[in-house]
């Protein structure tokens, strides 16, 4: 007999789950023997295909044909191949496989959380909330993280839906019921960002900012284009603004001897893409804005003051600028700003100290993660290899491959690691560059950071790179040196797949992070950390408990403590899961974001 609750016809779920033609043909003719056939015969065929395998045992189970035993084993296949659908933009059939999931085992809490989120984003919003009412009902193990993310869900989904009545208020009445705010950001004009999809830390915080605040507010996003356009992706207002004339006067400055100095650099200058800036605020005088948001360029402040003279201005620091170039300039450009945000406590208090008479204005917000990106939702997948004992170990690095980042300490400290376990691989994800010398290492007066200065020599960071791959050859055959990996910079739904494959994340900066994105991102996705005792790197990582600090620029000292993680799973695992809670209580884009939200409302 079939299963109660499982319609045998096309319509109920067969056609979203992709069944060959000819096996959906003869279900839907309930031949459902004939079907179960043939899905038999395509695994004997190809016994690693999983949607076969999968609709194998839908059929199965439809006919009551399925074993307890292996009950469990298709429902976490139909969860995991969900997972892979809704990753590669297929809500769908993931929401189809999600279902079936929660058919054969109804108390699975990931399936039921996921198909929360894939119904929440196609605007389902009511099924969305009784998906992840669900969730706290049947009161999972790791209770304090899923009920931070339904809380995160439903608060989110009860702004959405405060807008769309606010929206029918105004379109019955002709006036909201409340003014909505209006925020404009500003991206950085040397950063080329295209929106919706990202690929630099502040253009992706400025994305997951924006897809939020449009559920409280009107944003505007101003970033660099060849040429002016306007663009709309999920009723956020994207206007693209030339950058020529700034880069043919910056190629000009750049020549003019005497022009810029150590704390005087030419990005501090308030002629750096000042083109860029005053279209920009000519822009915002029509916008009638609330708040506009800068990231990093302090010289944008006096521009958008002059011209907008009643705007709020929140100036948001990503790296130490504020402490290290001209304090006079700076100073007054301060006097002009409303709000100084610092992505973490070391940034905020450095700004304070060097300008206590603005101490008040600058308030610490981290930055966040998408956390239903980057957690590991899979679970035939963690039931099996949750461990990865049979696998060759992983260490990743993500993020620019430069000599501030410490790349050159891992790379340098993997060496040891391989003298002692050879099977260890590492790919180190990011662009291969080293940042310009005036951005960090001509500005910092940090003994370690000096010592960077090698690398812009007569031996270049690239240079390094060559000669290091080399080496490894030579001393440890072609083999061993292959198991070091370059990736380039890869799309945020390809790099959700090198944290899943990793075993341990490192990120030996040795400068002062403001923060450290990637390294959240790890502990969304279940990984221990090694990192650095510097910058913001404390405020993230609580050493030896969600992770290991170790000191900057000691490969030795970063070689241990991957060695001492490489031998202890339990170790691994103890500190996986702190990290994972930590990042999910503290680092969620809704928490960064109603921060954000308090510190506007704190100067309006």
């Amino acid at each position: 007999p079939a299963r109660a609750g499982w319609s045998t016809s096309t319509e109920a779920s067969i056609m979203p789950m992709r069944i060959p033609r000819p096996q959906a043909r003869l279900q839907q003719q309930g031949k459902w023997e004939n079907a179960i056939a043939c899905y038999q015969k395509a695994l004997e065929i190809q016994p690693n295909c999983a949607e076969a395998d999968v609709n194998l045992g839908n059929a199965l189970y439809a006919q009551g044909q399925l074993s307890q035993e292996k009950q469990a084993y298709y429902a976490a296949l139909n969860h995991d191949l969900g997972v892979t659908r809704k990753i590669g933009g297929d809500l769908k059939t993931a929401v189809a496989y999600y279902q079936k999931a929660i058919a054969i085992q109804p108390d699975l809490v990931n399936s039921h959380y996921t198909l929360g989120v894939a119904l929440q984003e196609q605007g389902k919003l009511d099924d969305a909330i009784a998906s992840y009412n669900n969730v706290l009902k049947l009161n999972p193990s790791n209770t304090v993280v899923y009920t931070t993310l339904v809380q995160n869900k439903l608060a989110r989904i009860d702004r959405e839906q405060n807008k769309l009545n606010n929206k029918l208020n105004h379109q019955l009445n002709g006036a909201d019921s409340k003014k909505r705010l209006k925020i404009a950001f500003v991206c950085q004009p040397f950063v080329m960002t295209s929106f919706p999809n990202p690929m630099d830390s502040i253009g992706i915080l400025t994305y997951e900012f924006v897809r939020l605040l449009v559920q409280d507010g009107d944003v505007i996003v101003y970033t660099p284009g060849e040429r002016f356009n306007t663009a709309s992706h999920d009723g956020v207002d994207y206007r693209y603004i030339p950058i020529g004339r700034d880069k043919k006067l910056l190629n000009y400055l750049e020549k003019v001897p005497g022009f810029q100095n150590q704390k005087r650099p030419i990005f501090g200058s308030q002629l750096y893409y000042l083109a860029y800036i005053l279209q920009v605020a000519n822009d915002l005088r029509k916008q009638q804005c609330d708040v506009v948001h800068i990231h990093n360029l302090s010289q944008f402040i006096p521009v958008i003051r002059a011209l907008n003279p009643g705007i709020k201005i929140a100036l948001h620091m990503h790296c130490e600028w504020l402490t290290q170039l001209d304090h006079k300039i700076l100073e007054k450009r301060l006097s002009k700003v409303d709000l100084v945000i610092g992505t973490s406590k070391y940034i905020t208090e450095g700004i304070r100290q060097r300008f206590p008479k603005f101490a008040e204005r600058c308030q610490p917000v981290f930055n966040g993660v998408n956390l239903d990106r980057f957690m590991n939702f899979y679970v035939k997948h963690n039931q099996q290899n949750g461990s990865k004992n049979n696998y060759a170990k992983r260490l990743l690095y993500v993020g620019r491959v430069s000599p501030e980042k410490g790349s050159h300490v891992l790379l340098e400290a993997f060496k040891k690691v391989l003298e002692r376990c050879p099977q260890t691989k590492l790919d180190l994800v990011g662009p291969v560059g080293a940042l310009p010398y005036d951005y960090l290492v001509g500005l910092s007066d940090d003994s370690k950071v000096a010592e960077l200065a090698s690398f812009y020599g007569d031996e270049s960071w690239t240079g390094y790179v060559r000669r290091y791959l080399s080496e490894l050859n030579d001393h440890f055959g072609a083999d061993l040196a292959s198991q070091v990996s370059f990736t380039g910079s890869l799309p945020q739904s390809k790099l959700v797949n090198y944290y899943q494959q990793a075993d341990i994340f490192v990120f030996p900066s040795v400068c002062h992070e403001a923060f450290g994105m990637p390294i959240v991102e790890a502990m969304v996705a279940g990984l221990p950390v090694i990192a650095t005792q510097a910058g913001a790197f404390p405020e993230i990582v609580e050493d030896g408990k969600t992770g290991l600090l170790v000191e900057r620029s000691n490969a030795d000292a970063l070689a241990d403590a991957i060695l001492q993680l490489l031998s202890d799973q339990e170790l691994r695992t103890s500190m996986g899961q702190a990290g994972h809670q930590r990042a999910v209580e503290l680092f969620s884009f809704e928490k960064v974001v109603d921060d954000l939200l308090t510190q506007y409302k704190t100067i309006l």
